[in-house]
């Protein structure tokens, strides 16, 4: 801990946040597999949202790169009645027409190219000359074309382990000095599969045993699961992965924190950083053949994003994207669901900001407000209270003995990140009312630090500097409220 004056840092560190998926083409809407087929499908299909309103949107809301995968792949365009098909000239394609717009309103783009995203193969192995030749192509022509707004590519989406060979070659070739030499800031974004998948996409070959239950958590899947993020950091340099946390009538999904926890330690043992995906939107999953419902995610609000965003901060996260434009329909249900931006005809552009729009970009000032200080401190574990039944928290490990922070109490459940500063040993706290924020409980917390007098408080964006009473601070935080806490001795 660092003993002199109140820490102070210059702004020159921002967290890198972003949409995927977003903005959409228009198009009708492509339903399993045919245009058009879905009821709440409009017969003339989707306005276009490749509009100034709609970019210019998205940049007020914070977000600094977006990803439009399927809805504009690099040379193909989407047929209304055909589906995907080659695109005659990269300048007429829906993907430079969503880059013009990108770069018109400022803000960084990472296109793919389908035959890299889809699982390719080729006469001479997983990687060879074929996909060189594509991918060199796609990279001088995005930088010929929009040098600006072209920051890099969106690799893959979830591979199994037995694709994760495939991907490092491609980050290879994309490191190497032929390419390097077209585009030297090349940036690349994996999302690898998150820890409820079945366990032989972690491991070629795993045979379940008998009467296993296929996505328990326990420490077999906790191994497996590590080893096969430091398969995807080593093939990538980095670990992202996608999570819905918000389950039906208040549910959690029980494996949010411990996947984070899982990802920051594999990241804080072998020096590679953390990214993820979080849920903006509410949605159904199906059964393609049956159209049964299997999985209902909510609609989150302020206090759910809130508790998603610094939930993951405590783990160390880096880097924060949003699904965001996708639109999921239910059966037989009439209102559109709500996620950042949707469609609706009831509105004259043809679309309208909802609530979670509102609520991201609130929580995104007040990211911003203070990632700069946040960026410095490295994750070194966490610690945590457990008061209710909810298997989110209690399935953390949550064992860090480190630190000045010597007592802690709390009225509910509580997850504090336990972070230190390279530079100067300055330590850091995320303290966060882990509650699941459906249940709308305060949280009065009181963190006893050993020979600290004072501490730096980042709350809501604001920074505070307050005196702590024989080494104590308490707090009272909101429903998915978290505060990060730097102690000092002044």
């Amino acid at each position: 801990m660092s003993k002199h004056n109140r820490p102070v840092y210059i702004d020159d560190r921002s967290i890198p946040l972003t949409a995927y998926m977003g903005p959409r083409r228009g198009g009708k809407r492509f339903w399993y597999g045919k245009y058009g087929e879905h009821p709440n499908d409009p017969a003339e299909g989707y306005p276009s949202f490749f509009t100034d309103q709609v970019f210019e949107d998205y940049k007020n809301a914070g977000l600094t790169f977006l990803m439009p995968e399927g809805d504009a792949y690099f040379m193909q365009n989407i047929n209304p009645e055909k589906g995907l098909e080659p695109a005659t000239d990269f300048v007429g394609s829906d993907l430079y027409r969503f880059m013009q717009m990108a770069e018109k309103h400022g803000l960084e783009v990472y296109p793919t190219d389908e035959r890299i995203f889809g699982e390719m193969t080729h006469k001479d192995g997983p990687f060879g000359e074929e996909e060189r030749t594509i991918i060199r192509t796609f990279v001088e022509t995005l930088q010929q074309h929009f040098p600006r707004s072209f920051a890099g590519l969106m690799l893959t989406d979830e591979p199994g382990i037995a694709s994760v060979g495939r991907v490092k070659k491609i980050v290879e070739y994309l490191n190497s000095e032929e390419i390097r030499s077209i585009k030297p800031d090349m940036k690349i974004f994996s999302s690898m599969l998150p820890s409820y998948a079945r366990l032989e996409a972690y491991q070629a070959g795993y045979i379940y045993p008998d009467n296993a239950k296929l996505v328990e958590f326990n420490d077999e899947r906790a191994k497996i699961y590590s080893d096969y993020t430091l398969a995807c950091a080593d093939a990538v340099g980095e670990f992202c992965f996608d999570y819905y946390a918000l389950g039906e009538k208040g549910r959690l999904s029980p494996g949010f924190y411990q996947n984070l926890e899982l990802a920051a330690r594999a990241g804080r043992d072998k020096g590679f950083p953390i990214s993820v995906t979080l849920q903006s939107f509410r949605m159904d999953v199906k059964y393609r053949d049956e159209k049964k419902v299997i999985v209902i995610f909510r609609a989150p609000n302020y206090e759910d994003i809130r508790w998603q965003v610094y939930s993951s901060l405590a783990f160390g996260v880096r880097s924060i994207g949003w699904f965001t434009f996708w639109q999921h329909y239910s059966e037989g249900v009439e209102r559109f669901p709500e996620a950042m931006v949707v469609y609706d005809p009831s509105e004259p552009c043809g679309y309208r900001k909802t609530g979670i729009y509102e609520a991201v970009k609130k929580i995104h000032e007040e990211i911003k407000a203070m990632d700069h200080v946040f960026l410095r401190f490295n994750w070194k574990g966490c610690k945590k209270l457990c008061f209710s039944r909810d298997r989110n928290i209690r399935l953390l490990n949550a064992d860090y003995t480190g630190g000045s922070l010597t007592k802690l109490t709390a009225d509910n459940d509580t997850l504090v990140g336990c972070f230190e500063n390279p530079e100067d040993g300055a330590e850091g706290y995320w303290v966060v009312n882990a509650r699941n924020p459906y249940q709308f409980q305060l949280d009065r917390v009181s963190l006893q630090f050993a020979d600290a007098d004072r501490a730096v408080i980042y709350r809501k964006g604001i920074e505070q500097d307050v005196e702590l009473v024989d080494g104590c601070l308490k707090l009272q935080l909101g429903c998915g409220e978290g505060v990060f806490v730097i102690p000092y001795h002044s």
